[in-house]
């Protein structure tokens, strides 16, 4: 996540849920290079979150059609996230629509070139057109 004022890129702490470029001795998070209230975009990015939760828990009961509405969701609040892509992809794929899916997995790549589920399913697919 990047501060849309200055570019400052955020990356978490370890061990903390802290990020590194933001001032939590406010009541409200701050970019600690240019200042700016980043108290909006963090409420953002939480429930993008909590929309990707809500559509892997769908994922787990078989609610493909529902998942898939709440990770657009997701989407659309944070569309640099590979894991969302990723998902979006694998939702894709179990619903029968190949190509959406390698495009969303590649998509995923594009944003996180180490992304698990993406490499892993591409290369599945990969596998599958060499075997015909």
């Amino acid at each position: 996540m990047k501060c849309p004022v200055c570019g400052t890129v955020y990356r978490p702490l370890k061990g903390s849920g802290e990020s590194l470029s933001v001032s939590t001795a406010s009541s409200s998070p701050s970019c600690r290079r240019c200042k700016a209230d980043l108290s909006d975009l963090f409420r953002l990015h939480d429930q993008a979150v909590w929309y990707h939760k809500q559509a892997l828990h769908l994922l787990t009961q078989g609610s493909y059609s529902e998942a898939t509405e709440y990770n657009n969701r997701a989407l659309a609040l944070y569309y640099s996230n590979a894991d969302f892509h990723a998902l979006a992809g694998k939702l894709s794929a179990l619903q029968g629509e190949f190509r959406e899916a390698i495009s969303s997995w590649q998509q995923a790549l594009k944003f996180d070139p180490q992304n698990a589920i993406a490499c892993h399913c591409l290369q599945a697919i990969e596998l599958m057109a060499k075997s015909d």
